[in-house]
């Protein structure tokens, strides 16, 4: 029968290897929630395997024991509730964990990835990292099989590769790296030390007796436990406070509270509009109460070339929370007339991640957990659906002015993005877009004449488009929708905001519902050929402004803004979205009386100060932080050089103890600045060579020699009957003669990385490598004295 080892060290590597190759799940998921109660069921799993292994000398049954532990902890965990005083299960406390494990599969298939972290999500990632962690457990340490638990290893890093949009991040995939090669160098200092150690004999008085030479495998053991431990202790210290970005984790950081702006990968709706304007049946999908207007979806600000998609959003669950309200709106000025708006939103049969809204939103009253990215304004549910869902919103109704629109200046360097074009962009597209607008050089008018060029009789409006085109959105169906002029909005609306891109003004595709139609009990129903796509161009004063190029056909006229004949003094005297859709129903305030100044924007945007609109000035405290965590890592080396300079001189109190003091300090300073001291030579001789090698002048030879014969004196007499005078100014003496002979590089690198220090930390590695020898001595012989004893 194979005897288990008493170590450690092994089970330790095996826990940390599970946890770090666990961080490549991060991007699968929108939080980091699940992270460290998967780190926790990985630790109990160690545990349970290390006492069977204790306890049993069957290698069989130590499975056993961490699988015990594994479902103690998903009990308490996720049970608790059923079980009597919230630790003894019971039969309803199973049935807990199966009404967990079904909510998490259907939000699995529910839901692509990156995924919320809802209970049931939280459950199955955990058992699931509980069960990796145990065969790791059982190949490398009961079955001394390293190589083999890069299997179970590897699926951790699989799942996120084949769902997950982004695939694992290389800094993710470096971590679990460094963690699997730790355990196979463990195991391989393993299988070194059971070949046998070295004898030696030492003199005891009076007699000789054997004993085990064991200091170079100590060391290694010591290096490997420190290892071990340091691995253990920094990697859950650092993770939470990095970037989720760094290791591809969602919003949220690493737990349930929120992080720094973190980036999600979101889907795309306008893959499905076109399928959805082609059904037969126009089917209810969204009711609401309040002033008719555009329920927008999402706003699309990458375009690829092949579609426009929306980019990774950064937001944070401490400050995107739609129910804490929203920011104000980019580019928005005071001096652009609002009003303010409330909606009351039903939604019936509708599974969206995205959250259908009137732009700009201040304020919504949600159920679930709903963040927004501050720059594209897209909304979007942390594991929740918009399927029959029920919410209270808060709008601001702009409605600028031509004059304010035809004044705008330049948009900032901020909004640079917005203009980014694939490098093999058709031509055509450009040729297309400077013949539309001829001579006109302000940005307002240019987008008008795109407009109204698409609005005219020579587009046709139509979902039933050739194959080649299809649903497509990119630059190959831009390019054939400019010959064929037949489209729906997907082509006008990309077409649109491609040529403003190209005239350099700042374009994206928002998708969203027109209006609908009125209920005749003082609402509106939006269904599903209420589908629409349009773009929306930056103007810096009055932020992201919507206009109309698809057909009237479909939409009916363009906003007050929007109109070629728009009075250029004032705003326009019905509201953007009265004219929107054909039968809109009752008037909609055409007097304005509820249109007032935006007031209060700049409290709204904080004290940051900053552009209209731009919100609060952020502080990067990520990149801050690891800015001042590499300050402080810089200084260590110096501080430690400081500290234990003045604990030596401290500490001298006699003329003995303060020759042996200056000796000390001199050596360090020797070896802060790369001179090598020949352990052979005595103070007098190495004196000598010093002065000679660097060349030190008069004054500078004569303190070192005077430090040479006071630790020769304290060192061969008992007790120095004189004084030694100021050694400590003969030791800074020769410092600085050493400085001025080392150049400019050679004095900093000794004042900030001495490298005196690295004995202390040295010192230190092995301290903490003895503690470690001394837990695992004492583990082992508590077990032992609990094992059984054989006949």
């Amino acid at each position: 029968m194979r005897t288990l080892s008493g170590s450690l060290r092994m089970p330790a590597f095996a826990a940390i290897a599970t946890i770090t190759a666990a961080v490549c799940l991060g991007r699968t998921f929108l939080t980091g929630a699940w992270f460290f109660p998967s780190v926790l069921a990985v630790v109990i799993v160690a545990v349970g395997c290390e006492v069977a292994r204790r306890v049993s000398t069957s290698r069989w049954v130590v499975p056993l024991g961490g699988l015990v532990g594994l479902l103690a902890y998903l009990l308490v965990r996720y049970g608790h509730s059923e079980s009597i005083l919230h630790i003894v299960p019971t039969g309803s406390t199973l049935d807990r964990l199966g009404e967990l494990s079904s909510s998490g599969r259907q939000d699995i298939a529910r839901y692509a990835a990156p995924i919320g972290v809802s209970p049931g999500i939280e459950l199955l990632t955990v058992a699931g990292v509980g069960l990796v962690a145990l065969v790791v457990d059982t190949l490398a340490v009961t079955w001394r099989r390293a190589a083999l638990a890069g299997l179970p290893l590897l699926v951790l890093y699989t799942v996120p590769t084949a769902v997950a949009p982004a695939g694992v991040n290389w800094v993710a995939f470096a971590v679990a790296a460094i963690g699997f090669l730790s355990l196979l160098l463990a195991e391989s200092r393993e299988r070194v030390s059971r070949w046998g150690r070295p004898m030696r004999y030492i003199v005891d008085r009076p007699n000789l007796r054997r004993d085990v030479q064991t200091a170079p495998l100590g060391q290694v053991g010591r290096r490997v436990g420190a290892t071990a431990l340091g691995l253990a202790l920094v990697v859950p210290a650092v993770l939470p406070d990095l970037s989720t970005s760094a290791f591809g984790f969602g919003s949220g950081g690493f737990g349930n509270g929120g992080g720094s702006g973190n980036r999600v990968a979101v889907v795309n709706p306008i893959l499905d509009l076109g399928r959805n304007l082609r059904r037969s049946e126009d089917r209810p999908v969204i009711s609401y109460r309040g002033r008719a207007d555009y329920l927008r979806l999402v706003g699309l600000d990458e375009f690829t070339g092949a579609q426009w998609k929306p980019s990774d959003l950064e937001v944070s669950r401490n400050d995107n929370d739609v129910e804490d309200g929203l920011r104000a709106p980019p580019g928005l000025g005071t001096e652009v007339a609002t009003n303010n708006r409330r909606y009351s939103i039903k939604i019936f049969d509708l599974e969206q991640t995205w959250l259908p809204l009137p732009y700009p939103t201040k304020r919504v009253s949600i159920d679930g957990t709903w963040l927004y990215d501050a720059s594209t304004f897209n909304v979007f549910g942390e594991n929740t659906s918009t399927r029959q869902l029920e919410y209270e919103v808060r709008s601001l109704n702009v409605t600028p002015t031509a004059d304010q629109l035809r004044d705008a200046p330049d948009a900032p360097d901020s909004l640079k993005r917005y203009l980014q074009l694939p490098g093999d962009l058709p031509n055509k597209v450009e040729i297309e877009a400077r013949n539309v607008i001829g001579d006109r050089i302000n940005n307002y008018e240019r987008a008008l004449a795109i407009q109204d060029w698409l609005r005219s009789d020579e587009f046709t409006y139509s979902t039933e488009l050739s194959n080649t085109v299809g649903d497509d959105n990119g630059s190959a169906a831009i390019v054939e929708f400019i010959a064929s002029k037949r489209g729906y909005c997907v082509q006008f609306a990309s077409t649109m905001a491609v040529m403003a891109r190209v005239l350099d003004i700042p374009a994206r595709v928002a998708i969203g519902f027109t209006p609908g139609t009125a209920d005749g009990a003082g609402g509106r129903t939006v269904g599903l050929h209420d589908l629409h796509a349009w773009p929306e161009l930056y103007f810096e004063g009055v932020g992201w402004t919507r206009f109309e190029p698809t057909p009237a056909i479909r939409t009916g006229t363009p906003p007050p803004w929007a109109r070629a004949d728009a009075n250029g003094g004032s705003a326009a005297s019905t509201t953007p979205s009265e004219s929107a859709s054909p039968g809109a129903g009752s008037p909609l305030d055409p007097s304005g009386s509820n249109r007032e100044p935006l007031r209060g924007l700049d409290e709204a945007r904080g004290a940051g100060g900053g552009g209209i609109g731009a919100g609060p000035i952020r502080i990067p405290v990520v990149p801050l932080l690891v800015f001042l965590a590499a300050l402080v890592l810089l200084a260590v080396p110096a501080a430690t050089r400081f500290v234990v300079r003045r604990r030596r001189w401290s500490a001298a109190d006699t003329p003995g103890q303060q020759a042996r003091a200056a000796w000390a300090d001199l050596q360090d300073t020797l070896v802060d600045f790369g001179y090598a001291w020949r352990p052979s030579d005595p103070p007098r001789r190495g004196t000598s060579r010093l002065v000679r090698d660097r060349v030190l002048g008069e004054t500078a030879a004569e303190a070192a020699h005077r430090l040479a014969g006071a630790t020769e004196q304290a060192r061969y007499a008992p007790v120095m009957a004189t004084e030694v005078g100021d050694l400590r100014s003969d030791v800074d003496t020769v410092r600085a003669a050493l400085s001025e002979s080392a150049g400019r590089w050679g004095r900093w690198r000794a004042r900030l990385l001495p490298r005196s220090t690295r004995a202390v930390s040295r010192a230190l590695a092995e301290r903490l490598a003895d503690g470690l020898d001394a837990l695992d001595a004492a583990v082992a012989g508590v077990t032992s004295r609990l094992r059984p004893r054989r006949g």
